[in-house]
């Protein structure tokens, strides 16, 4: 029974390591993801309608801060190669009410990008977050971001990087976690269609 058996295992042994090379063949020189735009807007929590609940008016909605960057694969080999990670290292610089600067980060990976198109990824800040740093916990005020940028790794390289100062001004200031991918908002079931999948955590 083990001699019959054996082969098959085998194959499937043979063809789990091929998949692995072929993945692994798949490479993104340094500067081969092209970071086309960050843009960054004010955006009021969403509001849905769901049966079977009491429909509740909030009157005055909360916002949220969203950073949005517009992204090409440009340099893949294979040229039709499918990334299986790319990570996204956000940082936005913030002076809080007090006048100190500070830097807020978050990571989001997303998972099975094709080479040869064009992307987004975004990321927020919750109003709870920004209302602790500027002290209204209601309103965005972009005036209060004073730089943001982005890295982008594939397989622990940096492959694409931006930044609204030309500096790693990241490395300079007192910096702490407070981004949040998509699927962690209101607005992860929300233009689905723009942005690559995200791993889950």
């Amino acid at each position: 029974m083990k001699t019959r058996i054996f082969p098959y295992v085998a194959a499937i042994a043979v063809a789990l390591a091929s998949s692995s090379l072929m993945a692994q063949n798949v490479r993104v020189a340094p500067g081969g993801i092209k970071i086309n735009g960050v843009e960054m807007e004010a955006q009021k929590t969403p509001e849905f309608q769901a049966s079977g609940v009491s429909s509740k008016k909030v009157p005055n909605p909360r916002e949220w801060l969203e950073i949005e960057v517009e992204f090409e694969v440009d340099k893949v080999d294979p040229r039709d190669g499918v990334l299986s990670e790319l990570l996204f290292r956000y940082y936005v610089g913030i002076k809080d009410e007090r006048g100190q600067n500070i830097v807020l980060t978050g990571d989001v990976t997303h998972v099975n990008v094709m080479g040869g198109e064009d992307y987004y990824s975004v990321m927020y800040i919750a109003p709870s977050t920004m209302g602790k740093l500027t002290g209204d916990l209601r309103r965005v005020d972009p005036g209060s971001v004073k730089a943001h940028g982005v890295e982008i790794f594939y397989n622990g390289v940096l492959v694409g990087k931006e930044s609204s100062t030309k500096t790693d001004f990241w490395t300079t200031m007192p910096s702490q976690p407070g981004l949040l991918s998509k699927d962690k908002t209101p607005f992860a079931l929300l233009w689905i269609d723009r942005y690559p999948e995200i791993k889950s955590r």
